[in-house]
This record gives structure tokens, sequence and C-alpha cells, in this order.
């Protein structure tokens, strides 16, 4: 889908490695501590999964791919969530997409307490007309259509912006909302099943179209 972006009216964006490097300074040693929680309960499987596909894939889908119960589930995303965000610092071309005047919402995906801790601490709440927290083991595209609903926007009057195939530009993909898909060096995955209609390297790019 070729974007026109002269009808966009609202911008979705993501916020975990699209504003910010949550990978690098809070993911990496956050699959460690998981893992090794699961090793000192003997599963040592679970442990060796998540070592092999960190920056391969998600966290929740290599949870969802181990087959894991619920209650095992919960357990990992309890430890992956105790974590101090201080380190968490804003991508230095954020700016470019946080201060166009264009109206914005944020969707962001996890324990709903760390990510209004993220929020807080990168100051950037000021900056939409409204977040929305989608829990850890749901999609986004019931979200992406409320958003739609409550701006009484057409699918090609939105845009969603963000860094994974398989999440956030998939379900744009389902709605027929226009995405742009935004490659960090940093972030390695770029597996998914979404075709994003715009690929980029730095959000200065989509900034330059409005």
């Amino acid at each position: 889908m070729r974007i026109d972006f002269s009808k966009i009216k609202l911008l979705i964006v993501d916020m975990d490695n699209t504003l910010c490097d949550t990978f690098h300074t809070l993911s990496t040693l956050q699959w460690d501590r998981v893992a090794k929680a699961f090793e000192k309960k003997g599963r040592t499987d679970v442990a060796v999964a998540l070592r092999k596909n960190l920056g391969k894939k998600g966290f929740v889908k290599t949870l969802d791919e181990l087959g894991l119960p619920m209650a095992e589930k919960r357990f990992a995303v309890s430890i992956y969530d105790a974590v101090d965000v201080r380190s968490l610092k804003l991508y230095p071309d954020a700016s470019a997409i946080l201060a166009l005047k264009i109206p914005k919402v944020l969707v962001t995906r996890g324990e709903k307490s760390l990510q209004v801790k993220k929020i807080a601490h990168l100051g950037v709440k000021k900056y939409f007309e409204g977040v929305y927290f989608v829990p850890t083991f749901s999609g986004k595209k019931v979200y992406f259509e409320k958003i739609l609903n409550k701006y009484h926007l057409k699918p090609d009057e939105a845009l969603v912006i963000g860094d994974r195939l398989e999440e956030e530009i998939k379900d744009a993909n389902i709605l027929g909302v226009p995405s742009v898909l935004v490659l960090r060096p940093e972030w390695p995955i770029r597996r998914g099943d979404g075709v994003a209609d715009l690929t980029v390297r730095s959000l200065e790019k989509i900034a330059g179209k409005f």
C-alpha cells in the first residue's frame, strides 16, 4: 500500500525499541535472569530456548512457542518485569516524531505498571492524546480498532509506527491501516508475517513526510 501522508490524521506509535532502546538497556539482562530462574527450577530446556531466541524472537512469542502453561508464563513475566527503568533513554530521533503537531497516541504492550514507569521516566506522556496499555499476552489489533472508532477515522487516515513485523505491523495490515517499520541496528529481530508499507532507519524520515 502506498501511504498518502496528506490523509493521515493520527499517528499510532509503539514505544519499546521504536522510541527507546529497550532491548539493550533492559531486555538482554532480563532474558538472562529469567533463564537462570528456570535453571534453578530444573527447566534447563526453557533456559536454553530463551538464550537461543534472544534477539531472534520476541520474549512472549518464545514463551508461546515453548507451550508453557499460563502459570509458568506468568512466572517468567514476573521476573522479566522486575527491572529498574532508569537506564532507559529515548533514541535521539524520537524528538522528530514527538515534536510533530499531528495528533498521536501511544500503544504499548507489557505489564501496565512497568510500562507506566517507563513512560514516566521517559517523560513522553505529554506528547500523546492518549496511551493504550496492551496486556502482555494480547495483540494490538483490538486497540487499533478502538482508536479508529474513537477518533472516527478511516483506516487510511491513521498511521502505525513500530518495530515489530509480527505485532503492530501485522495487526495494521489486517485492518488496512498504513504502517511504517522502524529498523533499529541495535534490535536484531526482522522476522514476522507483517508487511510494512514503508521501512525507515530513522524516525526523522517519517517526520519529514508531514
